[in-house]
């Protein structure tokens, strides 16, 4: 629906995050940049747990800060940002899990609602349909999954 946020973080806004702390220095009062940013306390913490769930921050207290590999992740272009991405998202249970399952399946995808169905039997402590949008959207930018809205399937990106 228009106007709610988006039920998981796209990485063009950790992207974002990480460039304002290298601005910042490296590192930031976890307050001030949620002021700084104009951002409402859930949605700053949304992005600051995806970023620190890829290994590119950590928060110290109340503080945020750049590790190495959030600085890196700055230094590369787009397709090095995409492999680095595609790296940690196979660090990740539910990335390992769906590519678990869709390496299994035939021709390599599930539907929609399989793979639903097991993020639900799975992980019962996630929320199955903000799950799977991650699953799609981090999925599809580090050209590791794709998805057919037509077929309502998820799949291997092998490339084609």
């Amino acid at each position: 629906m228009e106007g709610e946020p988006e039920p998981y973080t796209g990485i063009s806004r950790i992207i974002g995050l990480l460039k304002i702390l290298q601005e910042k220095g490296g590192s930031s009062d976890l307050y001030q940049l949620g002021i700084d940013l104009h951002l409402e306390l859930g949605e700053e913490l949304q992005i600051v747990r995806s970023a620190e769930s890829l290994g590119f921050v950590d928060t110290p207290e109340s503080d945020i800060s750049l590790t190495p590999m959030g600085e890196e992740i700055l230094r590369k272009d787009i397709n090095g940002r995409k492999a680095l991405i595609r790296e940690r998202l196979l660090t990740i249970p539910i990335f390992i899990r769906a590519m678990e399952w869709l390496g299994k399946a035939a021709e390599e995808s599930l539907s929609e609602e399989t793979v639903k169905s097991l993020i639900g039997e799975q992980f019962p402590n996630e929320d199955v349909d903000s799950a799977f949008a991650m699953l799609v959207n981090w999925g599809r930018y580090a050209e590791l999954l794709g998805y057919s809205a037509a077929r309502e399937e998820l799949y291997i990106d092998r490339g084609s």
